[in-house]
């Protein structure tokens, strides 16, 4: 007979004995995290922007050469 071995469910289930494990469903928590998103959205598309710079410099620099 085959046992299926987890540690995540072992971890998972030691946390949640110990009290270290907090659900993230009142108001002030949603909130937050919509603040989050919004700043990683930010952050996310400044880092496409000097990406995409970065790549037509590249290329025009391989092309000049």
């Amino acid at each position: 007979m085959m046992k299926k071995i987890s540690k995540t469910d072992d971890i998972n289930a030691r946390l949640e004995r110990d009290g270290k494990v907090t659900v993230l469903d009142k108001k002030e928590h949603i909130e937050a995290i919509i603040a989050m998103n919004k700043q990683l959205e930010a952050v996310r598309r400044e880092y496409q922007i000097k990406d995409r710079k970065s790549q037509i410099t590249a290329a025009n620099d391989i092309l000049t050469m």
